[in-house]
């Protein structure tokens, strides 16, 4: 749908992205998985646009989709027309790429709380009948103490200013 592209962080931030000369692009992404998307369409963008910033390409949509179709990462008609939809979408609905460093904070502290929740339906689960070994395992939880350092990255490191194309 046309208008997640105007309201989802995750599309608006890829938005940005892909708006970025490879070296600003690897900055906007560190500390960034692909996982932190979520599941679906964006995850799948995210994880193409870490792999080709990192073969030292900028993340246009042609790039994207140029990378997913070499790689078989878009495979058959239906998915790379998916998949040339998503992009063009997210592209032409991207807000000014200086946004990008407030849409990955959000983004992540929407990944930070995704992990919190998943964390505490696991922990009601097991503190109703699992071993009290195993309950014990599962309080400690790095995954959404990792996420919560990425996210405190974000939202305090100063943005690199923008260099404008020649």
């Amino acid at each position: 749908m046309a208008t997640d592209a105007l309201t989802d962080p995750r599309r608006q931030f890829l938005g940005a992205l892909m708006q970025l000369p490879a070296p600003a692009a690897r900055a906007a992404l560190a500390g960034m998985r692909a996982d932190d998307f979520g599941h679906g369409m964006a995850a799948h963008v995210a994880q193409l646009a870490i792999e080709t910033v990192a073969a030292g390409h900028a993340p246009a949509p042609v790039a994207l989709y140029a990378h997913a179709v070499t790689t078989g990462q878009a495979p058959g008609e239906h998915r790379r027309h998916w998949l040339s939809g998503w992009l063009i979408d997210t592209y032409r609905d991207a807000p000014p790429a200086a946004l990008g460093p407030h849409l990955k904070a959000v983004v992540l502290e929407a990944a930070w709380r995704q992990a919190v929740a998943t964390h505490a339906r696991r922990l009601a689960q097991a503190a109703e009948d699992a071993p009290a070994d195993v309950l014990h395992e599962l309080t400690d939880d790095t995954t959404a103490d990792e996420l919560w350092t990425r996210y405190q990255a974000a939202c305090t490191t100063e943005p690199a200013p923008l260099r404008k194309a020649a």
